[in-house]
């Protein structure tokens, strides 16, 4: 049933007690960061996440500790895409200038890396695990199983 301003009334209720962690997910992320647009950036992506989940009527137990969860897991997967970036860098900074891939090769590349990275984050847990450990680390499909503590058929 919608809300006296139109909108459903679920969706109206979420608003207030959106607006009342805001502050201290504000002041949360702005000492962690110490940097209060990345803060920002954050509390946003948090809350974005969050409303989709409850739009796909994701029942949500403890909204401020998933604002608060979402918000970790973003920063900390931004800290994980720089710190690859960085390591690339590196990688690139030790290539010399003659056998340094050119600009559009480095855009190609990174484009290649974003899809990989969005293609893993799609899939099941246990399925990017194997995919890792198999195409990345090189585990023949019997060592992934032993690491992950599955049958082989499982892999």
């Amino acid at each position: 049933m919608p809300s006296p301003g139109g909108m459903p009334r679920q969706r109206a209720e979420v608003f207030p007690v959106v607006a009342h962690y805001y502050a201290e997910l504000m002041s949360f992320f702005s000492r962690s960061l110490r940097d209060r647009e990345a803060a920002a950036d954050v509390v946003q992506e948090s809350y974005a996440r969050v409303l989709a989940l409850q739009a796909r009527e994701v029942a949500v137990r403890d909204l401020r500790a998933l604002l608060f969860r979402t918000g970790k897991n973003i920063v900390i997967d931004d800290a994980r895409r720089r710190q690859a970036e960085a390591h690339m860098l590196q990688t690139l900074a030790v290539v010399g200038t003659d056998e340094a891939p050119s600009a559009e090769r480095q855009m190609a590349g990174r484009q290649q890396l974003e899809l990989l990275s969005r293609r893993l984050h799609a899939m099941p847990r246990k399925r990017r695990e194997v995919f890792v450990l198999v195409r990345i680390y090189g585990f023949s499909h019997a060592e992934a199983a032993a690491h992950m503590d599955v049958s082989e058929a499982a892999i």
